[in-house]
């Protein structure tokens, strides 16, 4: 009896650590939502991303992109310097009263940044073009494309890192319809759930 008492603890223990490990393991699970700064106006400065503010096409993407993540629970914003890209994550930032934070320097800057000081939460990044396939590179993905196209307005990166260094990525489109560059078939969701856990590609 003494013998069965033992292994049953001894079980037990073990059932309870593997909980609490993949408990943990969940617990480190974080997101990292990607987009490009919405449209911008093409009367002040062109379509320089930096230098100009958001056309009202733009300015509906960023309602958008509120509607794409409100339920997301973020925790942190990153935008690239300009009037515009403060404009896209305007609408969200209010809504989950965020201040968002400027990344002034390299992504690989933003991305030690991420990886230390928000392990287990969500954050979105409004990114420049050029520097997104950056970003995804350097969070440890395999970048889906080469580079995107000027008229690439409409996609949105949804990077995991879980706890265990698997990482995953999806790509959805959101808002009015403004793309050239079409998602390969393995990265795509046809309708975008935040709450997807099953992955979708692995690295």
């Amino acid at each position: 009896m003494k013998k069965l008492k033992a292994t049953s603890g001894f079980f037990l223990l073990v059932l309870t650590c593997f909980f609490i490990s993949n408990f943990n393991a969940f617990a480190q699970k974080t997101n990292i939502f990607i987009v490009r700064i919405a449209e911008p106006n093409p009367q002040i400065n062109g379509k320089d991303e930096l230098r100009s503010t958001l056309s009202p096409e733009g300015q509906m993407r960023a309602n958008d992109l509120l509607k794409a993540l409100k339920h997301e629970k973020i925790k942190a914003i990153y935008v690239s310097s300009g009037k515009a890209a403060e404009q896209t994550a305007y609408p969200l930032a209010a809504r989950a009263k965020i201040l968002p934070r400027v990344y002034a320097d390299s992504t690989s800057g933003l991305v030690k940044i991420l990886n230390r000081n928000f392990q287990g939460t969500n954050v979105l990044v409004v990114a420049q073009l050029k520097d997104i396939m950056q970003l995804i590179s350097q969070l440890g993905v395999d970048p889906p494309f080469e580079t995107l196209n000027d008229d690439d307005y409409d996609l949105l990166f949804s990077i995991t890192l879980n706890g265990d260094d698997k990482k995953d990525m999806f790509i959805t489109y959101y808002g009015k319809p403004h793309h050239v560059t079409e998602i390969p078939q393995q990265y795509l969701i046809d309708k975008f759930y935040p709450s997807y856990t099953a992955p979708i590609i692995s690295h």
